[in-house]
C-alpha cells in the first residue's frame, strides 16, 4: 500500500511540475505577442499598412497567466470556467457542466454589486470630472439561459491591477458558488 501512495506522489510532483512549465510557457507566448503588437504599431508609424495578424485559437491556461486565456479552478483543482483577456475585455465562460446561476450567492451581491459596481462607480465619477471619457468607463454585460449563467463580459477594465482584482474576486466568487452547488 505504501508503495502505491509514494507512486502517487511522485506523479503528483510530476503532473505540478508539468503545469508549471505550462504557465511559464503561456507566460513567455504572451510576452512574445505583446512584442509583435508593438512592432507592428512601430510598422504602421514608418509608413507601411498594419499586418493581418493570424488567426490564433486561444487555449486555456491553468490558473492565473496574466494577458491571454486561462481556465479557472476551484480550491479543490476543480475548473469552473474559462476567461478570455484580449484588449481591454475580459470574457468568463462557465463550464456548462456546472449549473452556475445567478441567484447563487455570492454571485450578486459581491460580484456584480461590491467588485464591478463599485469599479463602475468609480469610472462614471472620473468621467463626470473629466479624468476619463465616457467610452473608457468600465461596463458589463452577463449572459444567462433563464437564470444559468452563460458568460460574463468585462469591458474598460482598466489596467493590470483591476485585472488581477477582477480574476481573484471572479475566482473568489465562483469558488463559493461551487461550493454551494456540490453542498445541494
Amino acid at each position: 500500500m505504501v508503495s502505491g501512495e509514494d507512486e502517487t506522489r511522485k506523479l503528483l510532483r510530476v503532473r505540478e511540475d508539468l503545469e508549471g512549465r505550462i504557465r511559464k510557457l503561456d507566460a513567455e507566448i504572451g510576452d512574445l505577442r505583446k512584442a509583435i503588437v508593438e512592432i507592428d504599431k512601430s510598422i504602421v508609424r514608418q509608413g507601411f499598412r498594419q499586418p493581418v495578424p493570424p488567426k490564433v485559437e486561444a487555449k486555456p491556461v491553468v490558473e492565473d497567466e496574466g494577458v491571454g486565456g486561462m481556465s479557472v479552478k476551484s480550491q479543490d483543482g476543480t475548473t469552473l470556467g474559462h476567461m478570455q483577456i484580449e484588449e481591454e475585455v475580459i470574457v468568463f465562460n462557465p463550464v456548462e457542466s456546472l449549473a452556475f446561476t445567478v441567484s447563487i450567492p455570492p454571485f450578486q451581491s459581491f460580484f456584480l454589486e461590491r467588485v464591478l459596481g463599485n469599479m463602475k462607480a468609480t469610472d462614471e465619477g472620473k468621467a463626470a470630472g473629466g479624468e476619463v471619457s465616457p467610452g473608457e468607463v468600465l461596463s458589463f454585460e452577463v449572459a444567462t439561459d433563464g437564470e444559468r449563467i452563460v458568460s460574463i463580459s468585462i469591458r474598460n477594465y482598466g489596467g493590470e491591477r483591476r485585472l488581477r482584482e477582477i480574476q481573484s474576486s471572479l475566482r473568489w466568487a465562483f469558488d463559493k458558488m461551487y461550493e454551494k452547488l456540490i453542498q445541494t
